[in-house]
């Protein structure tokens, strides 16, 4: 019991430490608008979006672009279907036919067909097609902002930028599980901004991200086989020596999986990703990649070992202490018929653990920290959603699930020798 207490109070002490420096990090660090592009600047963009039997989104996420206030002779966009069975297809050419028939000025939308299967096939298509100096990569189920994409191109004036991601969160969330991911997602706005200041941005959203097409002529396109080719596109942007940037004034919102199972399947296939290309990119741990080697990568892997080790001791040790409980209970004759003597108990027990446990004063802490986070996401965002519905419901789940996720992805990757597909 002592060692597991320690263990618990040791990454509290880690997350007090990281959670310091990232702030003092935010807070000592703003933009310079002189080192970026202004209007008459910018370079000319190709939206890629790689498509697969996404007949019920596709024309929105078009239409998102189509509002775009980016200068439209600069702007192309570029459908690539990845052998669509459903309406994709037509749906995205009737698209372009009407929009060939508005006489007024518009940017170029054209389609392509890439037979190979695998989003990474589909964006290496896109890109060997496009004339845009900046590459975006956007899924068929994200929707943007008008000014999301000017705002993530104006970083590219530093020539050692190589990547913009936006402010990515969650579309209309419904459910306990997309409600639990939206404020995953709004917290991950603050973390995303304070990792690119360090220069340590190592995921970028596949759902929209932008990228200096110059860096695919060098240094090759998507790794099509990589179940992650987003995730390795970062990494390897990052052991190249450049920089990724955020713009977390750049809105774009991706529909969140919605059943436990599919949201499972998300998951164990992102952190199987990033196991594997993490170990491809072993290097960049160390001084050579500055506080990303010595710091940011460190801290992330023992929060994620303390995740799984606090989770599956608390899981295993809840269920003893639920069969002691009842064993107890049975023992004094407790009338589990009366609902009010149980729920009496019940709260009884719940307030005596609360006050008398340590730990608490510092998951109030984090909770300060969080609603921290998410002032500063609305004032980027605009309004966050349903905080008094979502924020509950992510200090109930989140934890929970996060250690659940690693679990399942470390049971799985050693039992399929690191195989995973994407479905």
């Amino acid at each position: 019991m002592d060692f597991i207490v320690l263990v618990v109070y040791i990454s509290i002490y880690i997350g007090l430490v990281a959670t310091t420096f990232y702030i003092l990090t935010f807070v000592s660090s703003k933009d310079d608008k002189e080192k970026m592009f202004k209007e008459h600047e910018l370079p000319t963009v190709s939206v890629l979006i790689p498509v697969l039997n996404e007949e019920k989104s596709i024309v929105s996420t078009l239409n998102s672009i189509l509002k775009s206030d980016y200068p439209l002779d600069k702007l192309e966009v570029i459908v690539i279907d990845n052998n669509s069975t459903d309406n994709t297809n037509k749906l995205v050419r009737e698209f372009i036919e009407k929009r060939n028939k508005i006489k007024r000025k518009t940017f170029k939308i054209k389609l392509y067909i890439e037979k190979n299967p695998g989003k990474g096939n589909a964006l290496n298509l896109g890109i060997s097609k496009a004339k845009g100096e900046i590459v975006f990569s956007m899924d068929a189920d994200t929707f943007v902002e008008p000014w999301s994409l000017k705002n993530m191109v104006r970083y590219f004036k530093n020539p050692e930028v190589m990547c913009v991601s936006p402010g990515i969160t969650i579309y209309n969330p419904r459910n306990i599980l997309q409600r639990v991911q939206y404020i995953e997602y709004v917290i991950g706005l603050f973390l995303r901004k304070t990792f690119a200041i360090l220069n340590a941005i190592h995921i970028t959203p596949g759902a929209f991200s932008a990228y200096r097409k110059s860096f695919f002529d060098r240094y090759g396109g998507y790794d099509a086989g990589n179940i992650t080719e987003d995730l390795e596109l970062a990494m390897r942007i990052q052991y190249n020596g450049y920089k990724i940037e955020n713009s977390p004034d750049s809105p774009a919102y991706t529909i969140a999986p919605n059943k436990f199972s599919h949201l499972l399947k998300q998951r164990r296939r992102w952190y199987i990703g990033l196991m594997k290309n993490m170990w491809k990119y072993k290097n960049l741990f160390g001084k050579k990649y500055g506080d990303m080697g010595m710091f940011v990568l460190p801290i992330a892997w023992i929060s994620i070992f303390f995740a799984v080790f606090i989770t599956s001791y608390f899981f295993i040790k809840t269920l003893f202490d639920i069969g002691d409980e009842i064993s107890f209970l049975k023992s004094i004759h407790f009338d589990f018929g009366n609902f009010f003597d149980i729920n009496y108990y019940f709260w009884d027990r719940l307030f005596f653990s609360v006050l008398s446990n340590t730990i608490i004063i510092f998951i109030l802490f984090f909770v300060v920290i969080i609603l921290a986070y998410l002032f500063y996401a609305s004032r980027k965002l605009g309004k966050v959603n349903s905080l008094w519905i979502n924020l509950p419901l992510f200090f109930i789940f989140f934890a929970v699930l996060f250690g659940f996720w690693w679990i399942v992805s470390l049971f799985y990757m050693i039992a399929n020798g690191g195989r995973v597909s994407w479905k």
